[in-house]
Formats: structure tokens, sequence, C-alpha cells
């Protein structure tokens, strides 16, 4: 058995060597992606979004109210202009994701404590902008209205606390527990690449496979179907120690910056079953189709929309039934979740010991994987 296992595992290692898109898959192609999202978010922060701004008032609180949504780092008063009709014509044609309509008498009415009304329109079809720039907006004319109100108490009262309680009588303290200073990119890019790096593993599970029976070597490889075992973990180990390595250096990279809260040495454990988990996932597809490319497909079927269902932009627990069971039947859910309770939380791991059994369980279907794949090559064998 070791003879089979170290001549299938050097057939596969020169393979590698002699196919660039082998090659590439476990190196350029993934790599090239990585770094493709990360300088998407590199700036982790979303800053100067676009507004337009409409001033019917053009007086001197209406100045100091544009005054300070302008000295936010988050919004940048990209254009002004002397009409609704024209900013809205600029959120239509995305020059501007938002519009702040300050009205006629803006002055007046405020400091005669009339209430006047300023409109803020955001283009919400971007979900991300959309929140982010009415939180924006909502907390800058929030605090241009106290800024307001606290001179005016003062004016009475001639004591700035007495002032303040006025306007705040009860005092609110906020502190975030985790990513502290809100960046995206400790957010996302922790997220995406796992999500990126679970379709590399599959499809290069499927093209190691599936060109051995496309250019017929399968006996050269799997012989008569004994053993099957043996040298499919031969054919999968260069992979396996390829992308375990690969899921190393990416957190090696991402936490580089940040405080890792748990185990590290867990979590490479966890990145190993989960890149068995996918070999074998993968395996599986091949054996039940015996077809190269409609592996592929249901191999992309069943990674591509996985990023939706980790739990990281949409809550697992507003997801219905089905998101649910399709989210179970991902491994990348389940590391996830030991991630983000290693990295950020710390939790110990008889905790989580419960996300390892269920990636172990995964690992059960090479045992229809076997017997599938050494029921084609016999039947293949049979033919010959």
């Amino acid at each position: 058995m070791s003879d089979i296992f170290v001549k299938t595992l050097l057939y596969e290692l020169k393979s590698i060597g002699n196919s660039w898109y082998k090659l590439s898959l476990l190196t350029l192609l993934p790599l090239l992606s990585f770094g493709f999202i990360i300088a998407i978010f590199s700036s982790g922060v979303v800053r100067d979004m676009p507004i337009a701004v409409v001033d019917h008032d053009h007086s001197r609180l209406s100045r100091m109210l544009l005054a300070d949504i302008e000295a936010s780092p988050t919004i940048d008063i990209a254009y002004s202009l002397p009409s609704a009709k024209e900013a809205i014509g600029l959120v239509k044609a995305i020059k501007v994701y938002g519009v702040v309509i300050i009205p006629h008498g803006f002055q007046r009415d405020t400091l005669m404590h009339r209430q006047p009304k300023v409109t803020a329109m955001v283009n919400t079809q971007y979900i991300l902008i959309g929140k982010i720039l009415s939180s924006t907006l909502m907390t800058l004319l929030m605090q241009s209205a106290s800024k307001v109100e606290y001179l005016q108490n003062l004016a009475i009262t001639h004591d700035r606390y007495s002032a303040m309680a006025r306007i705040v009588p009860i005092g609110i303290q906020v502190t975030p527990f985790f990513n502290t200073y809100q960046n995206y990119f400790y957010f996302l890019v922790s997220a995406l690449i796992p999500a990126i790096w679970q379709i590399f593993i599959v499809i290069t599970t499927l093209v190691s496979i599936g060109v051995i029976f496309k250019y017929n070597r399968v006996h050269f490889i799997f012989g008569d179907g004994r053993h099957m075992a043996v040298r499919l973990i031969a054919l999968m180990l260069p992979y396996t120690v390829a992308f375990t390595l690969m899921g190393l250096l990416y957190l090696l990279y991402i936490y580089s910056s940040w405080a890792f809260q748990g185990s590290l040495p867990h979590l490479v454990f966890a990145l190993f079953l989960t890149v068995v988990s996918y070999q074998v996932i993968a395996l599986l597809f091949f054996a039940l189709v015996g077809d190269y490319a409609r592996s592929l497909s249901l191999g992309a079927v069943y990674t591509a929309p996985a990023f939706a269902f980790l739990g990281v932009t949409f809550p697992v627990y507003n997801m219905n039934d089905f998101a649910l069971f399709w989210r179970a039947m991902l491994p990348i859910s389940h590391y996830m979740e030991l991630q983000i309770a290693q990295a950020n939380y710390g939790v110990g791991i008889a905790y989580q010991s419960e996300k390892f059994v269920i990636l172990l369980g995964f690992w059960l279907l090479f045992v229809p994987v076997v017997w599938l794949l050494s029921y084609r090559v016999k039947k293949m064998e049979q033919k010959i």
C-alpha cells in the first residue's frame, strides 16, 4: 500500500508541475483574487461619500449646518444646487448618494422654536452606503440641532452644565465590544477571502480527479479499483497541504494588525478540517455524476453563493428554514463561526467542540466516495 501511495503522490506532484492550469489554481488565481478583494477594501472605512445640498435659506444657521456636514470625514458636499429637482437628478445619475434640503425660513423658525424640517434623502438601493449615509446625516443633524439648543439654553441659564442637561437629561455611553473602529476591511475581507478560498478548493479537487478520467489515465492511477482510499488520499494530499498553508497565510495577514483573542493552532486545525471537507464533497460530486464538466457545474452551484449564507452580512436568526439548511451544508459556515469565535471573542475550545465535530462529520462522505469511484473504475475495467 505504501508503494501505491508514493506512486500516486509522485504522479500528482509531477502533474501539478507540468500543468500551468493546476499551478494557477494553486497560486496565481487565488492570490490575484485575494489581492483584488484586499485592494478594494484597503481603506477600511467609508469616506467622502458625495451628496448634494439645496439651501433655500442662505442664513448663518444654514451655513453652520452645512459646515458641520462638510466637516464629517464620511460625507463630501459635492454639489450645491438651487433646486431639489436638480439634486434628485444627480441621485438618479448616480453622481451623488443623497440630498439635503434646507427649507426657507430655517433660521427664523429654529430661533422661534417652530421645528423646521431639514429633509435628507438617501439612495438606499446601495444598502450599505444608504445605512452609513442615513446614520451619519441623522447624527450630524442632531448634533447641529443640539448645538443651537445649547446656545439658547446657555443664554437663559448662564451655566453650561444646566444648559447641557436641558438638552440631554440622561447621559448615554455606547461601547462597541468588537471591531471598535467599525472597519469594513476587518468585517468583510475576513469573510470574503474564505468564501473565495473554498471555491478554489472545490474547483482544484474536481480538476485533479476530472482530468484523470477525461484523458483516460484511470487504469494508471486507480488500477483495478482496489485500495481506492489510499490512492485518493495521495492524490489529494498536495492540495490539502497547499490550501491549508494558504489559509494560514491569510489568517496571519488579516490578523497581523488586529488583536487575536483565541487560539491560532486550533483555528489552523479548523482550516485543515475545512479543506478536507470540501475535497471530500468535491470528490462526491464527481463520483455521483462521473462527468468532468457537470461536476464542475455542481461545484460552482454549491460554492458560489456561500458568502450570502455565512451570517456575516445577513443575520442567521433572520434566515428562513431553507437558508439555514443550506448554510448547515456548507463547511465554510461552520469554519467562519469558529474563526469569529476565536479571533474576536476568544471563546474556549470546549464551547466550540460541536463545530469541530460537524466538520469531521463531512469526512464521513469519504466512505460513499470510495465505494462509488471503485465501482466506476471496476465498471470501466470490465468494458476494456
